[in-house]
């Protein structure tokens, strides 16, 4: 209430009136009920189906879950008839990189806002409701972030790790430039870590691969001042593997998760295993990044995809289509064979893409991601995990995504086929929900 309104006593009661007159003309975000009712629920918790499904919807949050016989629907919600159809949550890719028009090269130059909302649209378009920007980000993917928690943009919700780091000319310097941080200087390091701790960034990236000793690994030393260094603010780091030996590292120094996987050795001892699992490290194996040397030559059909057509400018579909094959290497199958023995311990495993790079398109890689983990041992129940509540974990962000419960932020996907027989049929979208809200899918801009 107006504070002159206080004080002058006489008009006291008039002002009163007035203000709670003009905020009850305001209806409140509460007040906006959805039900979606009688789909096959699939929450991302891991449990079994649903049928008969009621998910009620109360702002942006989900006010209730359950069977049609045991949830009320007040007068006056609106009531979305999901008869046949499967309800999952938004899905979560935890490795991106925005900003890029993502053909064949990376390209530092492509990287504006108006491309990072496009990059966002794309993902959304392909029910990504939330994506991690792990290392390659500058100003304007803050400015994005923060429209985004303002209001004033709505697409993918984005979080972002900012600049990550590496050594001086280390990975992936190669294909970006200067963008990663290079520091051989812990003090430096740490020094660094309050300046992205100043930007409020929601994880920190460090790359720690030598590329088959082509190129400078990020020091022990620097590792463990970063990570001490984070620790101290409560921001959680992940950081780029290939090898056993520097995931050994980095768990014991603290580490919070791991982008790619294990690619050097199948010996991954039981006890390392347990402490993995025990310590809840969430693993996203991004193995369509070493796919994408051979797919599109072995597959050029997927670049006649309509969805891949309608968000890739055709220019950059033409030049992935011209790149030689490369053949399948020995790292993409120690990589699938470890993440089917991480899953199989109880390693909690998530969905990353790399989308934004190299050939790497947004949104259609994180589906074919899901694809390859069911190739590579698990079923499509636990990839649908992977996907929704597991992101959710490697965000640090369970108490709001990831699975669809009490409370939770109302983020999901209405499919017209079961993804629990094939997890291709999450491309089968028929409606996204995104913060309580049904998004216009033909509305966004792409490209």
């Amino acid at each position: 209430m107006p504070r002159s309104c206080w004080e002058k006593p006489l008009k006291t009661v008039a002002c009163a009136l007035l203000f709670l007159a003009l905020t009850s003309c305001k209806p409140s975000e509460e007040s906006e009920l959805k039900a979606i009712v009688g789909a096959i629920l699939m929450d991302g918790t891991g449990g079994p189906p649903m049928s008969d499904s009621v998910v009620l919807i109360a702002g942006a949050r989900i006010r209730a879950v359950g069977r049609r016989s045991e949830v009320p629907i007040p007068p006056g919600t609106q009531v979305f008839d999901g008869s046949g159809k499967f309800l999952v949550p938004g899905l979560i890719d935890v490795h991106v990189h925005l900003g890029t028009r993502a053909g064949p090269h990376f390209s530092a130059s492509e990287y504006t806002r108006e491309q990072i909302e496009r990059n966002l649209n794309t993902y959304l378009y392909f029910g990504v409701t939330s994506v991690r920007s792990i290392g390659t980000e500058r100003d304007a993917g803050f400015a994005v972030r923060s429209a985004e928690q303002q209001g004033s943009f709505a697409s993918a919700r984005l979080f972002t790790a900012g600049r990550g780091f590496t050594a001086p000319g280390g990975h992936p310097s190669q294909e970006i430039g200067s963008i990663a941080r290079q520091t051989d200087d812990p003090a430096d390091a740490r020094r660094q870590v309050d300046e992205l701790a100043g930007q409020h960034v929601d994880a920190i990236k460090i790359w720690v691969d030598d590329v088959h000793g082509r190129q400078p690994k990020v020091k022990p030393a620097v590792i463990e001042a970063i990570l001490d260094q984070a620790r101290k603010y409560r921001i959680p780091v992940t950081a780029h593997i290939y090898s056993l030996a520097d995931t050994r590292f980095l768990v014991r120094n603290g580490a919070a998760g791991f982008l790619h996987m294990v690619q050097d050795t199948e010996e991954i001892d039981p006890a390392f295993l347990a402490e993995l699992r025990n310590l809840q490290l969430v693993f996203a194996p991004t193995l369509v990044r070493q796919e994408l040397a051979w797919l599109y030559a072995r597959h050029p059909e997927r670049l006649d995809d309509p969805d891949v057509k309608r968000a890739i400018d055709p220019d950059v579909i033409a030049a992935v289509r011209s790149q030689p094959a490369s053949p399948a290497s020995r790292d993409y199958e120690i990589a699938c064979r470890n993440t089917r023995t991480l899953a199989a311990a109880g390693v909690p495993i998530a969905v990353g893409s790399d989308g934004g790079s190299a050939s790497d398109f947004p949104g259609a890689m994180t589906h074919r991601e899901m694809e390859l983990l069911v190739e590579c041992g698990l079923s499509p129940s636990e990839v649908i995990t992977a996907a929704t509540r597991n992101g959710a974990l490697a965000l640090r962000k369970l108490d709001d995504l990831g699975t669809l419960e009490r409370g939770k932020l109302a983020d999901m996907l209405l499919v017209s086929a079961n993804p629990t027989v094939d997890v291709r049929n999450l491309r089968r979208i028929d409606r996204i929900m995104l913060n309580g809200r049904w998004v216009d899918r033909d509305g966004l801009k792409l490209r």
